[in-house]
């Protein structure tokens, strides 16, 4: 724990000397945050390998438990980010958010899950998802270590009810479902959404905060392909707006 902690500091000062840090938002630029679960880490870890093959750019954040579970070093020699955050980053979340055009959380954990579908952000890993939710910012996580807590799904009935019904809680806050196999599939084809504006001015990801600013009008024709949250279906309902995609 403590060598973990002590390689996060000195590659965190790392990428700040020599000089991959700026403040400039990047439109392939994704943070990824770990939290405190390692099962089956690996298979992830070689899929966001092939993400950044791709073009994308990461930083890294890793929770309390994160940092002091998983092999900091590995991870960050696997992934090679431009930028890495820890607990303490907490008091700079909107400067992060403002960096980076999504977030994938590869691990999430059950006290992630729920503190999130609460509301309950004491934490930096709760805190930092919450935050690209609440901003309408695309936000990835594979739920592989939540359902297979200890290595295995669970036999409680009810105990699975509550882990999927925090689940679906997230995604009608907005948040995607990824899994091993399909990172690659559906993240970088939403990122090309996210960096394209309609005519109307729309990102290609169309949020609940975009429908608030909205100038109302009794239907809105959106680009194909374009993506609509569930939040923002239901406050198009609210608002008597018919949501129409071009074919």
């Amino acid at each position: 724990m403590v060598k973990n902690k002590i390689t996060l500091n000195i590659l965190a000062d790392i990428t700040k000397k020599i000089g991959k840090v700026d403040s400039t938002p990047s439109d392939n630029r994704i943070l990824v945050v770990f939290t405190g679960s390692n099962i089956e880490l690996d298979e992830r870890i070689e899929e966001l390998k092939q993400l950044k093959g791709k073009g994308m750019d990461f930083s890294l954040a890793f929770s309390f438990m994160g940092e002091r579970i998983l092999n900091v070093e590995s991870i960050i020699n696997s992934l090679n980010p431009i930028e890495i955050y820890r607990e303490e980053d907490i008091f700079q979340l909107e400067k992060i958010v403002e960096k980076h055009s999504s977030i994938i959380g590869p691990n999430i954990t059950m006290n992630t899950l729920s503190k999130v579908s609460l509301g309950m952000i004491d934490s930096f890993a709760p805190n930092i998802i919450w935050t690209f939710l609440y901003k309408g910012k695309p936000a990835y996580l594979d739920f592989t270590s939540t359902r297979n807590y200890l290595g295995a799904p669970s036999k409680n009935k009810e105990i699975k009810d509550i882990i999927e019904n925090y689940i679906d809680k997230l995604k009608r806050m907005g948040a995607m479902e990824i899994k091993t196999g399909s990172y690659g599939v559906q993240i970088l084809k939403d990122q090309d959404f996210t960096i394209q504006k309609g005519e109307n001015g729309f990102n290609k990801v169309i949020t609940e905060r975009d429908l608030i600013n909205y100038n109302l009008r009794e239907s809105l024709i959106l680009p194909k392909g374009t993506i609509i949250t569930p939040l923002a279906k239901d406050r198009a309902k609210e608002l008597g707006i018919k949501i129409e995609i071009e074919k």
